[in-house]
């Protein structure tokens, strides 16, 4: 039956809301996304209270799987963008080129995925359009996943892909993006005083900025987030970080002390769970005076950029508009 129930989820989510008048697909997605959190409770009230390692693999294995699908058909790929695997390089990268690149600057990219799933598969699509449209180069790096690595493995991926692309634009602008897990990886290598390259700028898309449940904030979120079961969250966020802790601050830059961050944009919707993840983190970045954006919207969920909603495409064209933007600049 559960497995019935996901099919028809899936189909509705990537082949019949697409298709559908624009006017009309946030709120299906909204009840759809609904029943997809529902099954997904069920399935996490199923497994037990300590999963053993082969049934954090096999959630692992499942949720990559059903990324990847959704992630090659919910969005269109931009064939204007040639993308392309760069050989040779030391972990797994790869280079998008929109027809007409500005000269200059590049980008990163840092993807989401809550440290167990996500690859090229399940974010080309989305990293096309943002190429095409922003006239940038983007760069993006596999790293190693949870359960099979945790940290600081995908730490440490993000770092050698970091200097091997920083040798392939010396001189140029940095831009950093990340999304979720891929957001606090980039905050969490930003805020690491042991690591020297820092981005000019950063692009934080519903970041997962503390992996802790220190603030009691959330709580009041859980009921309104529409894809995220909090206990799962803390219990995922407690496995990757390990003997660290979660509230090590390269984990979860919410508790880092904050000097000469980047200049920051922060997109986040005040109905998800990480919604006050965000709002902490940029009180420490105004408090110490860095330039930070905070962009919020209502009424779509964790992660609506990878959706085909008239949301995304706003939140989209404003990442555009700030890469492009003449203030654009390094604050270094």
């Amino acid at each position: 039956m559960a497995t019935f129930l996901a099919l028809i989820l899936e189909k509705f989510t990537i082949e019949i809301i697409p298709k559908l008048p624009i006017s009309i697909r946030t709120q299906l997605y909204l009840n759809i996304l609904k029943l997809r959190k529902v099954r997904d409770r069920l399935r996490f009230d199923a497994t037990s209270k300590n999963p053993t390692f082969q049934e954090r693999l096999n959630y692992a294995i499942d949720s990559r799987a059903n990324l990847n699908n959704s992630g090659e058909r919910i969005l269109p790929l931009d064939e204007s963008v040639k993308v392309e695997e760069i050989q040779n390089a030391p972990i797994s990268i790869y280079k998008f080129t929109p027809k007409n690149p500005d000269k200059g600057k590049y980008g990163i990219y840092f993807h989401g995925g809550g440290y167990f799933a996500g690859s090229i598969n399940s974010h080309k699509n989305f990293i096309s359009i943002l190429s095409a449209k922003s006239n940038l180069v983007v760069y993006f790096f596999e790293y190693r996943l949870s359960p099979e690595y945790n940290f600081p493995s995908a730490h440490d991926d993000a770092k050698i892909a970091i200097e091997y692309i920083d040798n392939l634009h010396e001189g140029d602008q940095s831009i950093w993006i990340g999304e979720s897990a891929g957001g606090g990886l980039a905050a969490g290598v930003t805020v690491d005083d042991g690591f020297s390259l820092k981005p000019d700028n950063l692009i934080l898309l519903s970041p997962w900025l503390d992996l802790s449940d220190g603030f009691e904030d959330k709580k009041f979120l859980k009921n309104k987030d529409i894809t995220i079961i909090i206990d799962g969250m803390y219990e995922v966020g407690e496995f990757y970080a390990g003997e660290y802790g979660t509230t090590n601050p390269i984990l979860s830059p919410v508790y880092a002390d904050i000097n000469n961050f980047p200049d920051t944009l922060i997109q986040v919707c005040t109905n998800e769970l990480l919604y006050n993840d965000a709002v902490e983190f940029v009180k420490k970045l105004r408090d110490k005076n860095t330039n930070t954006q905070l962009q919020t919207w209502d009424k779509v969920w964790h992660a609506w950029h990878f959706f085909p909603i008239k949301e995304a495409f706003e939140a989209i064209d404003n990442i555009v508009d700030y890469i492009k933007s003449s203030e654009f600049h390094s604050s270094k």
